[in-house]
């Protein structure tokens, strides 16, 4: 699902007329469907900005105010009462970053201080928490700093036609949610926003140029997407990737009725496999050039895109076909990939 700011902000200024308000009351005043206005309270909640109460007889919801006072005992947490070295300090500031529904970026420190005061825990332990995170990580990451999901994806498919997979974030850390990658991909999907799309490429490019020419690719493919979008990151990638002078396969999109079936709308893997199965072609010219693919995807939830176009490509007599994915949610929670 696609939430528009306004649409969020304007939920948000029905609090401020009332103190609570059941799911219903929101509906009546804005005019929105009841089912709408669930997963837009929804993503309000995981965005912070709303907290659930009970009132009986059931859940009302209340805005997440920080009052001035409150905003001025944040303001007095100072960076040095965090007991961080430089080094971490300079890591926190390269990976954090995340935006609220009013489109400001929040930078780690205020964010993580409000985050923490609202919920009445310790900063300098949370700090220490997402430095733990990312540390771990990098013990995962290879040598061009992605994240192989190669075992894990092949203990959760029953075939896996990928020979290896790679991605540069995981959508969902903890509780600290998105990070930085995922953020900014993710918000590129809702806004179409030509210097998001420019963020998200800037942040894997390397990664991505490091992976080609170590694994000696004799193509790349690109995997078409569902959606037609003024400003589509993959297809800007593609042309900033011409350069590197590695041919393209093409992957074709077709739907039989003209109908486009979005993966997303899809909750089991069996849609998912049947759709990309039925939907994608892979075009034959020049494919026996080609020893070895790399296919690459922007956000991927169950794999089944990635691995039926790695079918189609091995029935053509490719030897090796792996995969490359911006975010990779291995959970598989499709209450997650609905809100894209």
């Amino acid at each position: 699902m696609t939430y528009l700011f306004a649409s969020l902000q304007k939920i948000l200024d029905v609090f401020d007329l009332k103190k609570e308000l059941w799911a219903t009351e929101i509906s009546e005043i804005t005019g929105k469907s009841t089912v709408i206005i669930h997963k837009y309270l929804k993503e309000l909640i995981e965005q912070w900005k709303l907290k659930k109460v009970w009132v009986w007889p059931k859940t009302k919801y209340i805005k997440t105010i920080i009052e001035e006072e409150a905003i001025s005992k944040i303001k007095e947490i100072k960076l040095d009462k965090l007991h961080l070295n430089f080094s971490d300090k300079k890591i926190i500031d390269e990976i954090f970053l995340k935006f609220s529904p009013s489109w400001e970026i929040l930078k780690w420190l205020d964010w993580i201080k409000k985050w923490c005061y609202e919920r009445n825990l310790d900063v300098e332990q949370k700090v220490q928490s997402y430095l733990d995170i990312y540390n771990h990580i990098i013990k995962i990451q290879n040598g061009c700093w992605l994240i192989d999901a190669t075992q894990a994806f092949k203990k959760d498919v029953e075939k896996s036609y990928l020979d290896e997979i790679y991605y540069a974030d995981q959508y969902k850390r903890m509780d600290f949610w998105r990070w930085k990658l995922a953020e900014i991909t993710f918000y590129w999907k809702q806004s179409q926003n030509k210097a998001l799309i420019s963020q998200s490429i800037d942040e894997i490019i390397g990664k991505l140029e490091c992976l080609i020419w170590k694994e000696k690719y004799s193509s790349i493919a690109i995997v078409p997407w569902s959606i037609d979008r003024k400003n589509q990151l993959l297809k800007i990638l593609k042309n900033k990737l011409k350069y590197i002078w590695v041919p393209f396969v093409n992957i074709i999109k077709y739907y039989p009725n003209g109908i486009s079936i979005p993966q997303k709308s899809l909750k089991t893997r069996e849609q998912r496999i049947q759709n990309a199965r039925n939907t994608i072609f892979v075009d034959e010219k020049n494919i026996g050039n080609y020893d070895t693919v790399l296919l690459i995807d922007d956000f991927v939830w169950s794999g089944s895109t990635l691995n039926e176009t790695a079918k189609k490509l091995k029935q053509l007599w490719v030897k090796k076909v792996d995969g490359f994915a911006f975010v990779w949610n291995l959970n598989l929670s499709y209450d997650i990939i609905n809100e894209i």
